[in-house]
């Protein structure tokens, strides 16, 4: 078995007048998708960390933790199945990420592996 741990950070910022909007849409919106992924053994763990200085290079960091690169590997697929599960409509998905596009712009994402 493999002890070893994967995470992958994805850096957002929120666009001029969005910072709590968006943190709110993650909160309503997005969680509770994170939280039907944790359930169904897709990842191990998820964080959100903000940063509200006017000069940062990001405003919400989100960082999940995996078991296995496998994990890794498959996060969008199993977070959009996660998704379908809470939210049957693919409409209103469809909306929901067109309203988070007017929320936030992505800075990067990377894939790391946990130490300790």
């Amino acid at each position: 078995m493999d002890a070893k741990k994967y995470a992958r950070v994805i850096y957002w910022r929120a666009k001029p007048g969005q910072f709590e909007a968006y943190s709110e849409y993650l909160q309503t919106h997005v969680e509770p998708i994170d939280h039907e992924a944790l359930q169904r053994g897709s990842l191990i763990s998820f964080t959100t960390l903000v940063d509200a200085s006017p000069d940062a290079a990001w405003t919400h960091m989100r960082l999940f933790v995996f078991a296995n690169e496998h994990q890794r590997a498959n996060m969008v697929e199993a977070l959009g199945r996660a998704n379908a599960s809470i939210n049957p409509d693919a409409a209103v998905r469809a909306a929901r990420a067109a309203h988070a596009a007017t929320l936030r712009d992505k800075v990067s994402e990377s894939d790391l592996d946990v130490l300790g």
